[in-house]
C-alpha cells in the first residue's frame, strides 16, 4: 500500500508544485487587496471564494484523473496487469486523494485565519462601508463552534467528498468492467452515476430529516446533523469502495 502511495505522489509532483505556485499567487493577491483598502476590499471576498472554490474543482478533477487515467493509459493500466490487489489499488488513490484533501483544507483555513487578523487590526476602527463589509464577512466565519464541532464538521465533510468520489470511481470501473463492450459504455455509466447520486442524496436528506425532526433550531440540531450525515456518508463509502474494488478484481477491459 505504501509503495502504491508514493507511486502516486511521485505521479503527481509537478501538479502539486503548480497547485501550491497558484495557492500562492491568489493568497498574495488577498494580502494585497487587503492591504489597499478601499474599493479593492470587495475583490478580497471575491479571491476568498475563488481560492475556496478552485482548490476544491482541483481536488475533485485529481482525485478522478488519478483513477481513470490508470484504466484508459498505457502506462497507468499496466498497473492492473500486476499481481496487486484491487482494493490496494482503489485504497492508495483514496488515500492520497484525502492527504491532499487534508493538507489543502488545513491550509485554507489556516490563511483564511491570518487574513482575518490582518483585516481585524487594520479596519476594526474604520467606519468606512467597504470595511465593514469585509469585516462582516469574516466575523461570519468567526462565530464558529467549539474546537471539537469543528473536526466534527471537516471529518464529515472529508467523509462525505470522498463517497462523492467513490460514487465515480464505481461509475468508472462499471464503465471498463460490465458495459466494455456496450457501445455509448461512457454515457451509460454517467447516467448511472447522476442516478445513483440523486438517490444517495434522497435518502440522506430523509434520514437526516427525520432525525433531527423534533430537536430545536440551534447547536443540538447541527450537531446531530453533522453526525448523522457523518455516519451515512461512512457507510456509503464502504458500500462503493467494496463495489468498486470488487469489480476490478473480476477483470477490467484495458
Amino acid at each position: 500500500m505504501l509503495r502504491l502511495m508514493k507511486y502516486e505522489a511521485l505521479k503527481k509532483a509537478k501538479l502539486i508544485v503548480i497547485a501550491l505556485v497558484m495557492f500562492g499567487l491568489i493568497e498574495l493577491a488577498i494580502l494585497f487587496t487587503i492591504y489597499k483598502g478601499g474599493i479593492a476590499l470587495v475583490f478580497t471576498v471575491i479571491l476568498i471564494f475563488l481560492l475556496g472554490f478552485g482548490g476544491l474543482i482541483f481536488l475533485l478533477i485529481d482525485s478522478i484523473n488519478m483513477y481513470s487515467s490508470d484504466l484508459y493509459k498505457k502506462p497507468g493500466y499496466m498497473l492492473f496487469l500486476t499481481p496487486t490487489n484491487s482494493y490496494q489499488i482503489i485504497g492508495s488513490k483514496l488515500l492520497i486523494s484525502m492527504l491532499e484533501a487534508t493538507i489543502g483544507l488545513a491550509m485554507y483555513i489556516g490563511f483564511m485565519a491570518l487574513n482575518y487578523n490582518i483585516v481585524y487590526n487594520k479596519y476594526l476602527n474604520d467606519p468606512g462601508s467597504n470595511a465593514r463589509m469585509i469585516m462582516d464577512f469574516f466575523e461570519s466565519f468567526s462565530a464558529l463552534p467549539s474546537p471539537g464541532e469543528i473536526v466534527l464538521g471537516i471529518v464529515s465533510f472529508v467523509i462525505g467528498w470522498f463517497a462523492f468520489i467513490l460514487t465515480i470511481y464505481l461509475a468508472i470501473t462499471i464503465r471498463k468492467t460490465l458495459l466494455s463492450n456496450v457501445k455509448l459504455g461512457g454515457f451509460f455509466s454517467f447516467i448511472f452515476f447522476l442516478i445513483l447520486q440523486t438517490i444517495i442524496t434522497y435518502v440522506q436528506y430523509k434520514i437526516v430529516g427525520n432525525v433531527d425532526n423534533g430537536i430545536t433550531v440551534g447547536k443540538n440540531m447541527t450537531m446531530n446533523y453533522t453526525t448523522t450525515s457523518l455516519i451515512y456518508s461512512s457507510v456509503v463509502s464502504v458500500i462503493m469502495y467494496v463495489s468498486s474494488s470488487t469489480l476490478l478484481s473480476k477483470g477490467v477491459d484495458l
